[in-house]
């Protein structure tokens, strides 16, 4: 199987998200009206670059950030016009001090980013840039279709779930262009990623446009998303994704993770593509070490999980590039359950105790 550039043992090291600003708009559906501190929070690149240093000074040797909340205005918000890095946070020069930094430490960073969602109050917004749906009769059919309260204004599909409030979906021809403008910016002036997680590329379905002047079919739209991948993958190297799902295992070497809920799971993906794409899991879920998956946590819980955290990096290095061979149910209510890759190592999950045994 193809796996990609990010994948060598040593650059699998465990992976948390932090923040510079989170900034909803008034009219998000997700803006809280009785407590406007949940609304806004801000921390500077220096910040982070200081607690990077601090977790470095504890032991924490090896580490994957990904940065989110970098752009202008924050998480979820104009893209795709990002820039500059918001000023009261560092600017591109705060920002240039994180990257040297984790690159000083040893650490891996990564920057959130997004080329799908089309907000309306982004600079370069353009009502004619937007997907347009087949007819104006119909419920909005770009997804997530109605799931959010989205509504239509003649063809084009609306909603204004996320932070960025009201928003609508860039036609994917113009997505490509959008992110090498952005990173161009950012490497010119020594801001150099370690690669890049693409949001909602993996999960959404692909989305049509019938615009008559940029129609694109949902063939052209995963190929237009692809090239979005490759071009990461040139210029910045590691390339995540959000819920990566089968077409994006050629293009992609780290997912968000995939546990399932409400359901007892059989490991599937893992057991088609364990050794072409890495999937994260909390350090304190089983599920983790079940399929030999990359532990993903909060800072805050880092230090508390430390021994969960090295215990699943471990046999996640061992493993990442092996196929996952088998999975077995040893018991009739499904409490016991047995994986095994292909250097023989088998990983058994025992629900009712809360144990997970490692062979050999």
């Amino acid at each position: 199987m193809a796996h990609g550039a990010g994948r060598e043992p040593g650059r699998l090291q465990p992976l948390t998200r932090l923040s510079i600003l989170k900034n909803l708009k008034e009219d998000s559906q997700r803006y809280d009206r009785n407590d406007s501190s949940k609304n806004f929070a801000l921390t500077t690149f220096d910040e982070r670059a200081k607690q990077l240093r601090d977790l470095k000074a504890k032991g924490i040797e090896k580490l994957h950030v990904c940065l989110t909340g970098w752009p202008w205005l924050g998480y979820d918000r104009q893209h795709p016009d990002e820039l500059p890095p918001r000023p009261r946070a560092g600017g591109s020069e705060g920002m240039k001090r994180l990257t040297d930094t984790r690159r000083e430490l040893g650490y891996l960073l990564t920057f959130h980013d997004q080329y799908r969602d089309y907000y309306l109050d982004a600079p370069s917004y353009q009502p004619q840039l937007a997907i347009h749906e087949e007819d104006e009769a119909q419920p909005p059919q770009a997804f997530p279709g109605t799931r959010f309260g989205s509504s239509k204004k003649g063809r084009i599909p609306f909603m204004n779930h996320w932070d960025g409030g009201t928003q609508t979906y860039l036609n994917s021809r113009f997505m490509l262009g959008h992110l090498r403008q952005n990173y161009e910016w950012l490497l010119e002036r020594g801001i150099r990623p370690d690669g890049i997680y693409l949001d909602v590329f993996g999960y959404v379905p692909p989305d049509e446009d019938w615009n008559s002047e940029h129609p694109t079919t949902r063939s052209d739209n995963l190929r237009d998303r692809a090239a979005c991948y490759n071009w990461s993958r040139h210029r910045l190297g590691i390339v995540g994704t959000e819920a990566a799902c089968d077409w994006t295992v050629p293009y992609a070497d780290i997912s968000s993770p995939l546990r399932p809920a409400r359901c007892i799971p059989v490991p599937l993906f893992n057991l088609v593509y364990h050794d072409a794409i890495i999937t994260p899991y909390n350090p304190t879920d089983l599920y983790g070490l079940l399929n030999g998956g990359l532990p993903q946590v909060a800072l805050t819980d880092l230090e508390k999980n430390l021994e969960q955290v090295r215990r699943m990096a471990a046999l996640h290095e061992r493993l990442a590039l092996l196929e996952m061979t088998n999975h077995e149910f040893l018991d009739a209510s499904y409490r016991k359950e047995r994986t095994t890759f292909a250097d023989g190592t088998t990983v058994i999950v025992d629900w009712g105790a809360q144990t997970a045994t490692v062979t050999p």
